[in-house]
């Protein structure tokens, strides 16, 4: 088992050879930079590889005696097995040696190391001689298994430097572990059994074993040539395929460094041109915020001047509309010149010398006045019959538009005066509790007005 291993790391690192070969970083005006195995193959010297056998030594006595002995005391052991086992003889790859086959329905355990050492001398006496042809077409199928197929130096495939370096240092590290085990292959190869006096090894599992040498000493070779500027400091004519590849490696991590060091200030400078935008944009919104907020100070102060002058023209117009209406109402008491009954018969007259063509708008304007007086008459108490709001629609179209109309309210004692906001004629009633002559002076006044009233409607 641990040959089978040795094989098939030995075939792995023989194929990752030619997976180098056909690399294209490997390869020198269109031809692979390494040799083939097959050339490797063919630099071996299996004199220089393999040590010579040792002469064989006598046999002792001793040893002699000691074998007849035995074969005595396993005769009749022998005997049983001739009797009830059929000999065969095959090839045992655990012990890479031909062992004794027998028949498990009929054998039976090992008495003692006697028998089992007689028995495996009679086996080993009796193991046929593999033939010659059989040999080296043997050998041949294994030594085709370390070096592939043939191979035409076409690269077929990518690999870097970096991958190139890395394979050819796993397969030294490989080689290196491998050394001690090689050293054991290549010592039992010269060994023989004890008792036998044979190899170690049978032919076919020696051919494995010498196979498997040569094909670790190709790769050790193969190496030897890539590594040589390593191993050998003395050499300086020329460079070795590791160092080249190693100052690839160098310059194309010089190249990535330089590239990362370009990117890097690129970046940095596109940082650098990024927050000065953003500064940049940040005080272009600085200022237009403030130059916002100082439009917006002045609209407010342009609003405010304009709400201030438009105030100020409505107090004005106000104080105007007051003094108009306070000399508009001092004109019409001006025009009042007498009060009482006398007043109101004059101003009775003036309407009616005004209307004189206009009988029925007269007719109407006495009416209204003898309503109104009629009901302050009749509830002197009412407040709203002694209230007559001056800008009422139906007073003005009955009473207030004629000439006279308004007079007449004036002469009768009505005051000029504005109650909840509403500018009325309003006549105040005396306090009969503490006024009584004055209040009955006052609603004398109001029953002579309606009497005047009357006997104007009779004219």
């Amino acid at each position: 088992m641990e040959l089978r291993r040795v094989e098939d790391e030995l075939k792995s690192h023989c194929e990752s050879w030619r997976q180098l070969r056909r690399a294209r970083g490997l390869t020198c005006d269109g031809n692979a930079a390494l040799p083939t195995l097959k050339e490797l193959f063919s630099k071996l010297n299996d004199e220089e590889i393999f040590p010579p056998e040792p002469e064989e030594e006598p046999e002792e006595a001793e040893y002699d005696t000691q074998m007849k002995d035995e074969e005595k005391k396993d005769k009749e052991s022998i005997e049983y097995d001739k009797n009830n086992t059929e000999k065969e003889v095959e090839y045992d790859e655990t012990q890479m040696k031909y062992v004794e086959k027998k028949d498990k329905k009929f054998m039976e355990p090992e008495k003692n190391n006697s028998t089992k050492k007689s028995s495996e001398h009679s086996v080993a006496a009796s193991k046929p001689a593999v033939p010659a042809s059989e040999s080296n077409a043997f050998s041949k199928s294994i030594y085709i298994g370390y070096i592939g197929p043939e191979e035409e130096g076409i690269a077929d495939h990518d690999m870097t430097p970096q991958q190139i370096l890395e394979l050819l240092d796993k397969i030294k590290e490989s080689l290196t572990l491998l050394a001690p085990k090689m050293n054991k292959f290549l010592n039992r190869t010269i060994e023989k059994d004890p008792i036998t006096r044979k190899p170690r090894y049978g032919e076919k599992a020696m051919i494995r074993v010498k196979q498997a040498i040569r094909a670790y000493k190709a790769l050790e070779c193969g190496l030897s040539g890539v590594f040589q500027d390593e191993t050998n400091s003395e050499s300086t004519d020329q460079s070795s395929l590791v160092s080249n590849l190693r100052k690839q490696v160098q310059s194309r991590e010089e190249q990535m460094n330089e590239q990362r060091r370009v990117k890097q200030t690129q970046e940095q400078i596109e940082l650098e041109r990024i927050a000065n935008e953003k500064l940049l944009a940040e005080k272009r919104e600085k200022e237009q915020r403030l130059l916002e907020e100082q439009r917006k100070r002045e609209e407010e102060l342009e609003l405010s001047r304009r709400a201030e002058e438009a105030r100020r023209r409505r107090i004005e117009e106000e104080q105007l509309a007051l003094a108009a209406e306070r000399e508009a109402d001092a004109n019409l008491l001006s025009l009042v010149p007498t009060k009482g009954p006398e007043g109101v018969r004059e101003q009775i007259e003036k309407m009616r010398q005004a209307l004189e063509d206009d009988r029925p708008a007269l007719d109407v304007a006495l009416g209204s006045l003898y309503t109104l007086f009629d009901q302050i008459t009749r509830k002197p108490e009412e407040v709203s019959f002694r209230r007559v709001r001056r800008d009422h629609p139906k007073f003005n179209e009955d009473i207030g538009r004629h000439v006279g109309g308004k007079e007449v309210l004036i002469a009768a004692g009505f005051r000029l005066e504005t109650l909840d906001g509403v500018k009325c004629f309003f006549s105040k009633e005396p306090n009969i509790e503490s006024d009584m002559n004055g209040w009955s002076d006052w609603f004398d006044g109001l029953k002579k007005t309606l009497q005047v009233i009357e006997e104007e409607m009779i004219k």
